[in-house]
């Protein structure tokens, strides 16, 4: 039976379609190399005024399991302040490290980091603990101490850490005020210990 001239012209579609499509030899069957992938470069910020940059990494964000299983690094620390082992609370803190009463400041080196634990005024005894964003927030009692004058024993204050490899990198003194910040929410640059502030 010979097609109808409406069904030779839909074969002839059809033919051209499959041409078309794929080639005139047929499907190409060949392996291509995809293009290279293309992404922006990872974020750098400065390492410090005047640094190099480094990589931006995002904060841990400790949970209260965390600080529960650090506590005895904060009692490790506090019972070497208190009993004016400097030695032993500087190996607490990792080198360089931001410490911060009324201004930030970075340590950047063991004898800074050594003084720093010799001036604290009283020795402290740990508390308690508690998870507050990054930091880790340590409330001590305070003690007096041998060589020092604490004329804030029996008081109790509060210290927010950043701990990395049981190590501090930030030691924050928390204001004595409801509702007080622990610190900022990433790391901020801090002028090293002998730089003169305006």
């Amino acid at each position: 039976m010979a097609a109808s001239p409406r069904h030779r012209a839909l074969l002839a579609l059809s033919a051209a379609a499959l041409l078309t499509g794929c080639g005139a030899h047929g499907p190409d069957y060949t392996l291509a190399t995809p293009p290279p992938a293309v992404g922006g470069a990872p974020a750098r910020v400065p390492a410090r005024p005047g640094g190099g940059a480094k990589l931006l990494t995002r904060e841990p964000q400790p949970s209260q399991h965390d600080a529960e299983r650090l506590r005895p690094v904060l009692s490790g620390w506090a019972s070497a302040v208190r009993r004016g082992d400097v030695d032993r609370a500087s190996r607490y803190f990792a080198v360089p490290a931001i410490v911060a009463r009324s201004r930030a400041f970075e340590l950047e080196n063991r004898d800074e980091i050594r003084n720093f634990n010799d001036q604290l005024p009283c020795g402290e005894r740990l508390v308690a603990v508690r998870h507050d964003g990054r930091y880790v927030v340590g409330t001590f009692r305070l003690t007096q101490r041998s060589g020092h004058d604490c004329t804030a024993s029996g008081q109790l204050a509060r210290v927010a850490f950043v701990i990395r490899g049981h190590r501090f990198t930030e030691w924050r003194e928390v204001p004595d005020r409801p509702g007080a910040s622990p610190g900022p929410a990433e790391r901020e640059p801090a002028p090293p210990l002998g730089q003169q502030v305006a």
